[in-house]
């Protein structure tokens, strides 16, 4: 039996677990400790002229920074349709929140346990012999 190459593997692998992390919105802290504690942040969701919400959602962020009174910004979005780089400042006082990038623990669970209980029933089949036709009753 040939064992699978790393790649091939970290290639079938590498979907599953991109689809365990979500993107969330929460409320932007009101204390500068709490906000400096947001980590992975993809995305902000900005108050308009007439009650409007923005969202601007990041696909890289380069740099972050959060100053008393403002999000300091550069990082990869979507203008227009094309990707750009985009340096902004916004505002405490006219964000809504902030969009998270984190880890969903129901859907890690259920890829996690697939993958346990698909390794058990390997395992048990492999030792019983009971999916291999020659160990079966002629």
């Amino acid at each position: 039996m040939r064992k699978p190459s790393r790649l091939l593997l970290a290639i079938l692998v590498t979907p599953f677990l991109a689809g365990c992390f979500t993107v969330t919105q929460v409320a932007v802290p009101p204390a500068a400790q709490d906000r400096e504690a947001l980590n992975n942040v993809r995305g902000v969701v900005v108050r308009q002229a007439g009650g409007t919400e923005q969202t601007v959602e990041f696909e890289t962020v380069h740099e972050l920074e959060w100053t008393p009174t403002s999000l300091s910004v550069v990082a990869d979005a979507s203008v227009d349709g094309e990707t750009q780089t985009i340096t902004r400042l916004y505002s405490i006082s006219t964000m809504s929140g902030v969009l998270i990038r984190s880890l969903d623990a129901a859907k890690t669970s259920g890829i996690i346990g697939t993958v346990i209980l698909g390794t058990i029933a390997f395992i048990a089949l492999a030792v019983t012999g009971a999916g291999d036709p020659k160990q079966q009753g002629n």
